[in-house]
């Protein structure tokens, strides 16, 4: 898998200045027929989303960026693919979903309609000093770190969620540093927010 899809599951590095950030619904995708090796599905509130199709021996094999909020349709020709094991990747700021593509030694392409996975991303909303990281859906030990970029680090806690939403809120000091990272896991999955106090 190349380096760009490996950061689009592992690590979410964005520059967000000191103000408040707010976050649309996310996308949703209905998967349709497939027909010989053309996948059909629809996409609602597709703003900003990445689409990737991708296996683990060839890395990404297709990518498009989408910007549409209203429903749209795609199609995909995977006529060239080969036998094996294939992944399509919905991306936005807020979630990734990722659907299995088999292919049989018949050459017959099935398509699962429900995702392997979907991984909500931590939100973040930026007050002044104040930062609050808000998580949904959340099921495991989430482990939470506040370094600077000389990696001193300011805040280091795992917390657990009762009810499945998690929020944490940091008081950040412009003083001490104009730019922290907070570090989000849960499940092995890493997200790296960069906070600018500029």
């Amino acid at each position: 898998m190349n380096t760009f899809l490996k950061s689009a599951f592992l690590a979410g590095f964005l520059l967000i200045s000191a103000s408040l950030m707010s976050k649309d619904r996310d996308f949703s995708i209905s998967l349709g027929t497939v027909n010989a090796k053309t996948i059909n599905f629809e996409i609602s509130n597709a703003k900003n989303v990445s689409l990737f199709v991708y296996n683990d021996i060839d890395g990404e094999i297709f990518s498009e960026k989408l910007d549409a909020e209203n429903v749209i349709s795609k199609s995909y020709d995977l006529k060239e693919l080969s036998t094996g094991t294939y992944y399509l990747v919905a991306e936005s700021e807020g979630k990734v979903e990722k659907y299995r593509i088999s292919i049989n030694k018949d050459n017959v392409m099935e398509v699962d309609k429900t995702p392997v996975s979907v991984i909500n991303k931590p939100e973040y909303s930026v007050s002044g000093n104040f930062v609050k990281l808000h998580m949904s859906d959340v099921k495991n030990p989430v482990m939470i770190s506040v370094t600077d970029f000389a990696d001193s680090t300011y805040y280091t806690a795992t917390k657990q969620s009762e009810n499945g939403d998690l929020n944490v809120t940091f008081d950040l000091d412009r003083n001490t540093s104009e730019n922290y990272i907070i570090r989000v896991e849960e499940n092995g999955n890493v997200f790296n927010k960069i906070i600018s106090l500029k």
